[in-house]
This record gives structure tokens, C-alpha cells and sequence, in this order.
């Protein structure tokens, strides 16, 4: 027996341990009973704490979206080394912690993901830095359907910054707007696609916009296109009667020099005092509290329904006969017939929940 299998999850966790805060992330990443009870358990008991520190300690939480290639890995490494490693950043000697999510495409076939992050981040680390890379196992989105789960375990551990890193699969990742408080979109010259930057949906869900890779030919017209597509969305939420104080910044950087990282890191600070300022930041807890529940029932569904639909010998009978009827309640084998069965059967298991 592995020795995290006799941890006491719970109060190592409470005392800071890393390897509690890892066994926690993967028994909620399988929606394992005593991983979501526990969960459950440390809600309870950070609750009052929380309240008494509301004020004096801000947390946020950052997502990084943007086309493949656009050097998000690289981005999340340097903002981490800075926010850690800089003096500049510490407020009366005090390091910030950072936690880092980062999610792969898992294979279609196996199931399995390369996790590639955790590559590149391998030639730091500190006491003050952990770091998780997730497979997205099947879920569209650029993320894994227990993501809102994780980031709970991080703000309830005590991190101060919160990194999201998504695939860079395109428009399917404006789902990370759901689940963060700041997202900042990348983008970088000479993809040769320049329509990539302003594809609906991408462009709607940036806080931040950073032209990553500027030593390459073609920022300033990058540059031109997103504030243009700026430009646009600012009059069509005047034209809704949507008023928003912050003013979208866009930042040029390099990863390999440094460049523009204090300066991004400096925006993403004004975000989340313009989000606490504007009571925005408790919304945005609210939004990923009904994301938990939502991907709990997306999971407790497949793993009830879907299983217990492949096992049914009438849906089988439907299936080599090639009978499609969805509504029909005639008939032994008519599909409602099974699904009023199959749901008969999950009542009975809601009950003994």
C-alpha cells in the first residue's frame, strides 16, 4: 500500500501538505465519493477562516486561452518565475503562492494525454509553486469537466495565483471564461491565419490580450486587428447599454528576453483589484460553484445512464435491428421503454446516495 493510501487527507491538507493536496485533486478528478466528501469537509471548515480573510487577502484566478502555438506554456512559466521569484512582487516580504492547472488533449482511442507541460516547467520549482497538468479527457472546452473542482482545492489551499492553462484548440475554449476571473487571450504574429484573431467568441472573453513572440515580423498589424475588434466590441456593449470601467490592455511580450511579463503581470494585479472593487470576484465564485454541480450530474449520468443503456438487452434487440425511434412507447424494444426503465433504476440509486 502506497503511503498516501493511509494519509490522513484532511488534516494534512489543513497543515499544507503538498502530497494531501495532490491525492485531494486526484480523487475529485475521478469523482471519487471520498474525494467530493472531503471536499465537502474542508468547505465547512475553511468557511469562518475564509470570511476573516476575505479582506486583507485577494485571490485570483487566471485563465490563458489562445491558438496553439502562441507560446502558452512558456507565458505561465515566466509569469510564475516572476510573481515568485521577484522582490518587486512581494508585499512586506511575503511570497505569493501560485498554483498551475494545465490541461493536454487526451487521445480520442486511449484515453491517455502527453501532458507536455510539465516539460517545460520542469527547470523550476519552489516551495512556493505547484504544479498539476490534466488530461481533458474527452471534455470539449479546453478543459477537463472536474476543473471547477481543482481550482476550489487551490483557492481552499490558500493560493494567491491561480493559473489556468487550456488546450489551444480555438473557439471551444471560451469556456474558460465560466470558470476564471481574469482571461487573457495570446496571440502571436505569423500563425498565417490572421482571421484566427478575431473569430467570434475569442474575441468576447479577453480581460487581457497579450502579442506573444514580438521579436517576430507582423506585431504592429496584429496589434492593429485586436484593438480594431477592441474597438468594435466596446460600441456594440455601449449600444447594450453595458458599461464596463476596465479598459482592455494589450501586451506585447517575449518569453525568452522577459519582456513585457511585469508589465502583464502588473494588469493582471489592476484586474483583480477592479473585480473586488466592483464585488465582481464573489459572481464569478457563484458561477464556478454551479459548474461543480453541473459537471457532478454531467458525470453521475454518463456513469449511470449511459453504462447501464449499453448493458440493456432491449436497447441491444433496437440496435440489430436497426430500429430509430426515440418517442414511440409501443412495442417491448421502443427506446422510451428503456429510458423509463433505466430511470427507474437511477431513482433508486439517487435514493441510496
Amino acid at each position: 500500500m502506497k503511503a498516501y493510501d493511509k494519509m490522513d487527507i484532511f488534516n494534512e491538507f489543513i497543515n499544507g501538505n503538498h502530497r494531501a493536496l495532490a491525492r485531494l485533486i486526484t480523487l475529485v478528478e475521478n469523482f471519487d465519493r471520498e474525494g467530493l466528501e472531503l471536499l465537502s469537509r474542508l468547505e465547512s471548515h475553511f468557511s469562518e477562516k475564509q470570511k476573516a480573510a476575505a479582506a486583507s487577502k485577494k485571490q485570483i484566478i487566471i485563465g490563458i486561452t489562445g491558438p496553439p502555438g502562441s507560446g502558452k506554456s512558456s507565458l505561465v512559466d515566466r509569469l510564475a518565475r516572476s510573481i515568485i521569484c521577484d522582490d518587486k512582487n512581494h508585499a512586506e516580504g511575503y511570497v505569493p503562492k501560485v498554483a498551475v492547472i494545465a490541461f493536454d488533449p487526451s487521445s480520442p482511442f486511449t484515453g491517455g494525454a502527453i501532458l507536455g507541460d510539465r516539460v517545460r516547467m520542469a527547470n523550476f520549482t519552489s516551495d512556493n509553486l505547484y504544479f498539476r497538468s490534466m488530461g481533458t479527457r474527452g471534455s470539449l472546452g479546453g478543459m477537463s469537466r472536474c476543473v471547477a473542482y481543482v481550482l476550489r482545492i487551490y483557492e481552499l489551499f490558500g493560493f494567491d495565483f491561480i493559473i489556468v492553462e487550456t488546450v489551444g484548440v480555438g473557439q471551444l475554449e471560451i469556456e474558460v471564461v465560466k470558470m476564471t476571473d481574469t482571461t487573457i487571450v495570446t496571440e502571436v504574429p505569423g500563425l498565417g491565419d490572421e482571421i484566427q484573431a478575431i473569430k467570434a467568441g475569442i474575441f468576447e472573453i479577453g480581460d487581457i490580450f497579450v502579442i506573444n513572440k514580438n521579436d517576430r515580423p507582423g506585431v504592429e498589424k496584429v496589434f492593429c486587428e485586436i484593438n480594431y475588434m477592441l474597438n468594435l466590441r466596446h460600441d456594440r456593449n455601449l449600444q447594450g447599454g453595458i458599461i464596463d470601467e476596465w479598459s482592455v490592455p494589450i501586451i506585447r511580450t517575449n518569453c525568452i528576453s522577459g519582456e513585457g511579463v511585469q508589465e502583464l503581470l502588473a494588469s493582471i494585479t489592476a484586474h483583480r483589484d477592479h473585480l473586488y472593487k466592483e464585488n465582481k470576484i464573489y459572481a464569478n465564485r457563484k458561477a464556478r460553484l454551479l459548474e461543480q454541480y453541473i459537471s457532478f450530474v454531467k458525470d453521475f449520468l454518463e456513469r449511470n445512464i449511459v453504462a447501464a443503456l449499453k448493458d440493456d438487452d432491449d436497447f441491444r434487440n433496437m440496435i440489430e435491428l436497426g430500429i430509430s425511434d426515440f418517442y414511440s412507447a409501443g412495442g417491448r424494444s421502443s427506446f422510451k421503454r428503456v429510458l423509463e426503465k433505466i430511470t427507474d433504476e437511477l431513482s433508486e440509486k439517487i435514493k441510496r446516495m
